[in-house]
C-alpha cells in the first residue's frame, strides 16, 4: 500500500500499520518513520543530506494536505493523511505500552516533561521515559551528538521520538542510527509540542480543509512567515514540474503500449 510522489514513496497505511511495520524490522535497518509536508519537499529539493534521510528512512508517510490531494490526483484513491500526531498516539496503543522504553528529543524542558506526564497517564512508568532538550546546533557538534547518541542507546530505546524539527531530526537519526541502538524513531516536529499542549491542533474542519497550515500561522505569525509565504511558493513550481512529468511518462507510455500493438496486434487486450 503505497504511493510515487516527487520520485519518492510513500505509505498509504495506517498509523498503527506504519508502526507494526517498521517495528517488525530487523535491528540492522533504520526504523526511521518521516511525516512529508509541503516544507519537507523544498527541503529535499535543496539539501543531499536530507534527501539522504528521506531514502534511507523505513516508512515515509504524508502529513501535509496537499500532498494528499495531489497523491490522490496522481490516481492515489486510497491515500491518507497520517500526521506525527496520529503516529505518536499508535505507538503508544500498541501492544505492552509497559514494555516501551521511549527517549523524547525535545524542543524544550515543558516540552519534554509534559510529554513525559501525558506517557505516564498512558501506563508508562517513569523509568521508561527519559528526554533531552539538545542546544542549538547540536547536529554539528559530533562529540555532543555521539554522547546523546550512547545515552539513547544505554536507556534501551524502544521508541525514538525526534520533536526538534526538519531537517536536522531526519538528517541526524540518519547519520547516528547504528549508534542509536535502532529504536523505531517518529520524526515528528511540531507534533510533539502540539502534544505537549503548548501549540493547539487546528480544528478538524480546518484540517480537512487544508487549512491546518494557516491556523499555525495565525499562532506563530513571526516564525512561520518565511516558511508559508516565501519558501512554500518553491513547492508550486516543483508541484508543476513533478506533475509535467508524470503526464508525460504516461504519454509515453500510452504512445509505445500503441506502437507494440501495431506491431504485434495479438497483444492488444479486447475492448
Amino acid at each position: 500500500m503505497s504511493v510515487r510522489l516527487f520520485g519518492t514513496t510513500f505509505t498509504t497505511a495506517r498509523a498503527e500499520e506504519v508502526i507494526a511495520a517498521a517495528a517488525a524490522l530487523p535491528q540492522a535497518r533504520l526504523r526511521l518513520i518521516v511525516t512529508a509536508n509541503v516544507d519537507h519537499i523544498v527541503i529535499l529539493s535543496e539539501n543531499a543530506a536530507f534527501r539522504k534521510a528521506y531514502d534511507g528512512a523505513a516508512m515515509r508517510t504524508l502529513d501535509g494536505m496537499p500532498l494528499v490531494w495531489l497523491a490522490r490526483l496522481g490516481g492515489g484513491r486510497n491515500v491518507r493523511r497520517i500526521t506525527g500526531h496520529e503516529l505518536i498516539a499508535a505507538a503508544l496503543a500498541s501492544p505492552q505500552p509497559s514494555d516501551r522504553r521511549v527517549f523524547l528529543m525535545a524542543s524544550s524542558d515543558i516540552v519534554g516533561a509534559r510529554v513525559a506526564a501525558s506517557f505516564a497517564e498512558a501506563g508508562l512508568p517513569a523509568a521508561a521515559v527519559r528526554m533531552a532538550t539538545p542546544p542549538f546546533g547540536f547536529e554539528t557538534d559530533e562529540a555532543y551528538s555521539r554522547r546523546l547518541a550512547a545515552e539513547i542507546r544505554a536507556h534501551g530505546t524502544t521508541l525514538l521520538i525526534m520533536g526538534v524539527g526538519a531537517p536536522k531530526s531526519e538528517i541526524w537519526v540518519d547519520r547516528y542510527g547504528p549508534e542509536l541502538g535502532n529504536p523505531v524513531t517518529l520524526a515528528v516536529g511540531e507534533a510533539l509540542n502540539v502534544a505537549a499542549g503548548l501549540v493547539p491542533r487546528a480544528p478538524v474542519l480546518m484540517q480537512r480543509m487544508g487549512l491546518e497550515w494557516f491556523f499555525r500561522f495565525l499562532h506563530a505569525p513571526r516564525r512561520l512567515f518565511p516558511r508559508y509565504f516565501l519558501r512554500s511558493w518553491r513547492f508550486l513550481k516543483i508541484a508543476s514540474a513533478s506533475r509535467g512529468r508524470q503526464t508525460l511518462d504516461s504519454a509515453l507510455g500510452r504512445h509505445s503500449r500503441e506502437a507494440a500493438w501495431m506491431l504485434h496486434p495479438e497483444t492488444k487486450p479486447e475492448s
